[in-house]
C-alpha cells in the first residue's frame, strides 16, 4: 500500500494507479528513503518517483529537496509541473541563474547541474541539508561538457552522509554499475505507455524491426516529407530530426511548398504565426518562421529565442503544424512527444569526417516517437541513404546496443575545476579530497590509485597558476577562491594572463577578443568563406590586433567570430544586421551575451587579485554592463529602467532625455510621441522614479497602442 503521502500526491495529480515502472520503485523503497536509479522508456512516469520521494523523504521546513536537470529548458519546464508540491505545502524554487549567487529559495529547488554543484562550492553548510537529490536525465554522467559536473556534484553529496539519490534515465545500459556506484536500488523495466515501432525507409517502402514491412505513397519526391504527410494522413504529427541547422531550415522550407498534402489545424497555425510576429529577433527571421508556420510546418533549433521556442513547441501541442523539423537539441530540452519521429540524417559531420549518431542518441531521438493518451503507438523511422541496406540499420540502431556510460572526469581540466571546489569550499587536508574523488565515478570505473595520480597532477597546476598553497595541509588563495566563486575553469588565470600580454588594448574589439579567449566562453563554426570575412573585418577595425591573432589556429578564429559578434552587439547594431553577417540566431546571440556577461564579471573580479593593470577591471566591468544591455556606454543610465531595452533608451537618448536627470521633470505627453514609447513604458518611467502622475493626471493613455 502507497503512503498516505503519495496517495495525496496521487489524488492531486488526478491519477488513480501507477504505471508497472512507479510501482516496481514502491517495491524497492523509494518512500522509505531508499536511493533508487530509475531505467525505463521516455514517458514511463520516471518524474512522478522523483516527486514520491520527495513528498516522503522532505517535510515543509525541514530541510531541502533538489530536482536537478542538465538543462535551463527542462528545469523551468520541471518547475510548472511543481505546482502541486506548493499545493502540498512546500516552498518550490527555481535557481538556473547566477552562478556567485546563494542557496536557491525554497523547500523544492528546481536546478541545473552546474547552479547545484556552484551552491555547494560556496556554501558547504548546504550539504548536511539536504535531504533528496533527484537527478534527471542521470545518464548524462557520460556526457563530454556536462558529464564531469554532475559526476563531482554527486561524489560531493555522496562523501556527506547518505541523503536520498533518485536518478532517472531512459538510457543507461550499465544501469546496474552506476546504481551500485551511488549505493542504490536498481528499478528497470521496458514498459512504454505507448508502443514504440522502429523501422528503416528506403525507396518508398517502411521495413520495420519486427519483420513487418509497409509502403508509403511517393509524392513529394522527398522521403523526409512522404514520412511526414504518410502519418499525417492517419492523425500523426512528425518530429524530423537532422544534425544541422541548416538542414533543418532547408527542409522545413521544402515541406512548406507542399503545405496542401499536410493535415494541421489551420486557426491554431495563424494563431501561433501572429505571436511569432510579435516575438522578439531579426526581422528576417520572424518573417519566416511567419510563413512557414501559417503553412502547418516550423523548424526549431537553439538558435531560436525561447519565446521563439515555446510558441513553436505550444503550436504542435495544439495540433497547428503537422510536422517540425529540428536538431537534436529538442529531443533533450522539451518534453514534446509525436506520432512519427523521423531520423532524417543518422550521421553528423565534425571535422570534415561523416560521423555515425551513437545507439545512445539514437535512442534518445526514438523516445519522442508517441504521445501517451493521443496516440495508439509510436514510431521511430530511419532514413537510409542509396547505399544503405535496410537491415544493417534496424540491427545497428533498432536492435543495437546502447553503449556503456562511462566517467568524463579522466579530462585534466575538469579534474582541476573539481579539485579547486574541493579545497574552496573547506576541504584543507589532501586525505578528504581523495575521500571524495573516491566516491567518484571515475575511481569506481579506473581505481583509486589513479584517480589520486591524477588529482596530484591538478594540485601541482592549481598551485602552479597561483590558486591554491600548502603542502599536506591545502588551502585557497584569494585568487582561487574568487576563480571558484564564479565557477570559471582554472585555466583561466594563465590564459588570461598570457591573453592580456598578447591582446595589449582595451577597445570594444579587444575586450570582446579577451573574453572570448577564454576557455569558458561559447564557440561558432567557423567556415573557410567566413575566415577572409573575419580577417578583414579586425584589419579595419584594428590593424594591430590582426598581427596578434593566429589565424592558423581554428579555436582562435572562432573566438574572433564571437568577439565581433560581441563588439557589435554593444555598439548598438541591430539583431537582424547581426544575424545576416555572422550567419547566427537570436538564440546564439542570447547564449553568447548570457556567457560574456558571466566570464566578464568574474574575470573583473580576478583582475584585481592577479599582478595586471588595475584599470583593466574598471573597463571589464564597464563591458559587462554594456554586454547585459547591448548598449554604447551613454545609455546605461536609461536601460536600468524597466521596459526600456537598447532600442527604446537610443529613441529618448535621440529626443534629449540623455538620463535620469530629464526624465524627472519630462512631461508625459512628450514621452508618447517618442516612436517606440508607448503608455506601458512611460508608466515604467514614472514608477521607476517615483512619480505619481499617470492615466487620472490628465493625459489619458487609452488611445494609445504599444
Amino acid at each position: 500500500m502507497p503512503s498516505q503521502r503519495t496517495e495525496e500526491l496521487m489524488r492531486r495529480l488526478g491519477y488513480s494507479s501507477f504505471y508497472p515502472p512507479q510501482a516496481k520503485a514502491l517495491e524497492a523503497g523509494i518512500e522509505r528513503g531508499e536511493s533508487v536509479i530509475v531505467s525505463t522508456p521516455t514517458a514511463s512516469g520516471k518524474t512522478l518517483v522523483g516527486l514520491i520521494a520527495i513528498v516522503n523523504s522532505l517535510l515543509p521546513g525541514e530541510g531541502k529537496a533538489f530536482y536537478t536537470a542538465p538543462l535551463r529548458s527542462i528545469a523551468m519546464e520541471k518547475r510548472e509541473g511543481f505546482r502541486v508540491l506548493e499545493e502540498m505545502g512546500y516552498q518550490v524554487g527555481l535557481s538556473i541563474g547566477d552562478y556567485a549567487g546563494g542557496q536557491g529559495k525554497g523547500d523544492v529547488v528546481v536546478t541545473t547541474y552546474e547552479k547545484l554543484d556552484s551552491m555547494i562550492r560556496n556554501d558547504p553548510n548546504l550539504l548536511p541539508k539536504i535531504k533528496v537529490l533527484v537527478v534527471d536525465e542521470v545518464h548524462y554522467v557520460g556526457d563530454e561538457e556536462r558529464g564531469p559536473v554532475l559526476e563531482s556534484l554527486l561524489a560531493r553529496v555522496l562523501s556527506h552522509g547518505r541523503p536520498q539519490v533518485v536518478g532517472l534515465s531512459a538510457t543507461v545500459p550499465n544501469a546496474k554499475e552506476i546504481a551500485d556506484w551511488i549505493g542504490a536500488k536498481l528499478v528497470e523495466d521496458s514498459w512504454r505507455p505507448v508502443p514504440l515501432y522502429e523501422g528503416v525507409y528506403k525507396e518508398g517502402r517502411i521495413y520495420y524491426a519486427d519483420g513487418k514491412e509497409r509502403e508509403v505513397r511517393r509524392e513529394s519526391g522527398h522521403a523526409d516529407l512522404d514520412l511526414v504527410i504518410d502519418s499525417c494522413r492517419e492523425g500523426g504529427q512528425s518530429i524530423v530530426f537532422s544534425q544541422s541547422r541548416r538542414r533543418a531550415v532547408q527542409l522545413a522550407g521544402r515541406a512548406a511548398r507542399l503545405s496542401e498534402l499536410l493535415c494541421y489545424d489551420r486557426k491554431v497555425a495563424r494563431e501561433a504565426a501572429a505571436e511569432i510576429a510579435r516575438s522578439e529577433g531579426p526581422r528576417v527571421l520572424r518573417e519566416e518562421l511567419y510563413r512557414l508556420i501559417l503553412s502547418g510546418v516550423s523548424y526549431h533549433h537553439a538558435g531560436l529565442s525561447n519565446e521563439q521556442r515555446k510558441i513553436i513547441e505550444e503550436a504542435f501541442r495544439r495540433g497547428g503544424l503537422a510536422a517540425i523539423y529540428s536538431t537534436p537539441t529538442l529531443a533533450a530540452g522539451v518534453n514534446l512527444p509525436a506520432r512519427r519521429v523521423v531520423v532524417e540524417e543518422y550521421y553528423r559531420f565534425e571535422e570534415g569526417y561523416r560521423k555515425p549518431l551513437s545507439v545512445a542518441e539514437y535512442k534518445q531521438l526514438a523516445g519522442r516517437a508517441g504521445r501517451p493518451g493521443l496516440d495508439p503507438y509510436g514510431e521511430a523511422i530511419i532514413v537510409a541513404t542509396s547505399s544503405d541496406e535496410p537491415e544493417e540499420l534496424l540491427e545497428s540502431y533498432a536492435m543495437g546496443e546502447v553503449e556503456r556510460v562511462e566517467s568524463r572526469l579522466t579530462s585534466s581540466r575538469r579534474l582541476r575545476h573539481m579539485v579547486l571546489g574541493l579545497v574552496t569550499s573547506g576541504l584543507s587536508g589532501k586525505k578528504p579530497i581523495y575521500g571524495v574523488l573516491e566516491k567518484t565515478l571515475y575511481s569506481f570505473q579506473s581505481s583509486p590509485a589513479e584517480v589520486k595520480r591524477r588529482a596530484g597532477k591538478a594540485l601541482e597546476d592549481l598551485k602552479a597558476w597561483g590558486l591554491v598553497e600548502g603542502g599536506e595541509e591545502l588551502r585557497a588563495t584569494p585568487l582561487g577562491h574568487e576563480v571558484s566563486r564564479n565557477y570559471l575553469d582554472p585555466l583561466t588565470v594563465p590564459t588570461l594572463r598570457e591573453a592580456v600580454e598578447r591582446i595589449k588594448g582595451t577597445g570594444e574589439l579587444e575586450l570582446s577578443l579577451l573574453l572570448s579567449l577564454m576557455p569558458d566562453m561559447t564557440a561558432l563554426p567557423v567556415s573557410k568563406k567566413e575566415e577572409e570575412v573575419l580577417m578583414e573585418e579586425v584589419l579595419s577595425l584594428s590593424p594591430q590586433l590582426f598581427d596578434v591573432i593566429d589565424w592558423q589556429e581554428p579555436e582562435e578564429v572562432r573566438a574572433v567570430k564571437v568577439a565581433l559578434i560581441l563588439r557589435s552587439w554593444v555598439e548598438e547594431v541591430p539583431e537582424d544586421e547581426i544575424a545576416e553577417k555572422f550567419n547566427v540566431g537570436p538564440g546564439d546571440i542570447a547564449v553568447l551575451v548570457d556567457n560574456a556577461v558571466w566570464i566578464a564579471s568574474g574575470l573583473s573580479r580576478i583582475v584585481r587579485l592577479m599582478d595586471l593593470p588595475a584599470e583593466l577591471a574598471d573597463k571589464l566591468k564597464l563591458m559587462e554592463s554594456r554586454i547585459k544591455h547591448g548598449v554604447k556606454p551613454e545609455l546605461l543610465p536609461l536601460v536600468a529602467i524597466p521596459r526600456v531595452g537598447r532600442f527604446r533608451a537610443r529613441r529618448l537618448y535621440s529626443a534629449g532625455y540623455r538620463g535620469i536627470h530629464d526624465l524627472l521633470t519630462a512631461n508625459p505627453e512628450d514621452l508618447l510621441k517618442i516612436p517606440g514609447i508607448g503608455p506601458q513604458t512611460v508608466r515604467a518611467i514614472l514608477d521607476f522614479l517615483g512619480r505619481e502622475e499617470g492615466p487620472r493626471g490628465g493625459w489619458g493613455l487609452e488611445g494609445y497602442i504599444e
